[in-house]
């Protein structure tokens, strides 16, 4: 054994002296060991005689030593190839906001309130903002042309619980209660009552922290933020009201904790209890920020008068309007 191995040693001398350092043993490829993974078969220098392919490191399934270059500029090639796919399957996953700030400066309202009404929530419709107390069940609609507010109260929500979120179109306000229940309502009050009922849509689940509803042309839509989670759930139910999770986004990474869901047609607004206003595209998750944080302000809800225009209620009660008036 001993002289074969010095058999060996000098004939592999001899070997490199005439045809170059390291060409004896050469990387002939891989053979497979079933049930084990492709193993090397021989020694780990490659046939140009460089050892930057180490097979124990994973060098051998790599081969970037004289293909690095090329293979760099197909991955970036694959990369923006991938990209639209990958942000297309994002859209039902959990995600932070990227924010883009849009903001304008709000100016307050010259609306004067009816005498102990404090609201916390608010909806819009054609030139008119809605504000509503949380348990009382009353509010007041403040015509913004004349900047008069004709308070009402709400009829046929007892036992719902504290609204949380309301959304108004032509079809009436829809009311979001602590519950999950939802209560349909009429267009406007009538002599200063505004008639609703119990929707047959089935309730929310239970641990709302904030909630809204919409109505949309095959059922509702809703937004609902849960004690002790931090993300925010989209919802989506058919005519038979029974709901479904549409997708989730990662509450903002700030100080002021989620107070406030309004929904329109196609964006969902973040009220925060700093102050700071967030608008989300339901379509591709695009982010404005539209209030930015007021500290010396206690803010309640807001909510989209169409466009780029909001309505946000400070305590006081005091509301200001924000975007092109």
């Amino acid at each position: 054994t001993t002289c074969g191995m010095w058999v060996l040693i000098m004939f592999g001398r001899g070997f490199e002296q005439v045809n170059g350092e390291r060409q004896l043993l050469i990387q002939e490829g891989r053979v497979e060991r079933w049930p084990s993974h492709m193993q090397p078969w021989m020694s780990p220098w490659t046939r140009k005689g460089m050892r930057t392919e180490f097979c124990h490191a994973g060098g051998c399934d790599r081969r970037l030593s004289a293909e690095q270059g090329e293979l760099a500029h197909v991955a970036q090639r694959l990369a923006a190839a991938l990209g639209p796919l990958a942000d297309a399957l994002e859209t039902n996953t959990p995600h932070a906001l990227p924010v883009e700030s849009m903001l304008t400066a709000p100016k307050k309202a010259s609306v004067q309130f009816p005498e102990g009404l404090r609201p916390e929530l608010l909806a819009a419709h054609e030139g008119s903002v809605a504000a509503f107390e949380r348990a009382a069940g009353r509010g007041a609609v403040v015509d913004l042309k004349t900047s008069l507010a004709t308070p009402f109260v709400l009829s046929g929500v007892a036992g719902l619980g504290h609204i949380v979120g309301a959304s108004w179109n032509e079809a009436g306000l829809l009311l979001t209660a602590s519950s999950g229940s939802l209560a349909e309502c009429g267009p406007s009050p009538i002599e200063g009552v505004w008639s609703c009922h119990r929707s047959t849509a089935t309730p929310l689940p239970a641990g709302l922290r904030a909630a809204v509803a919409s109505r949309t042309a095959s059922g509702f839509r809703a937004a609902a933020a849960f004690d002790g989670e931090e993300t925010l759930v989209l919802l989506e139910a058919g005519a038979d009201g029974v709901w479904t999770t549409a997708g989730e986004v990662h509450a903002p990474a700030t100080e002021g904790r989620v107070m406030v869901l309004a929904l329109t047609e196609s964006h969902l607004i973040i009220s925060l209890s700093d102050g700071l206003v967030l608008k989300r595209a339901l379509s591709n998750g695009a982010t404005s920020k539209v209030a930015s944080p007021y500290a010396s302000v206690a803010w309640h809800g807001a909510c989209s008068m169409g466009g780029d225009r909001f309505a946000h209620l400070a305590s006081g009660p005091e509301l200001f309007l924000s975007g092109p008036l």
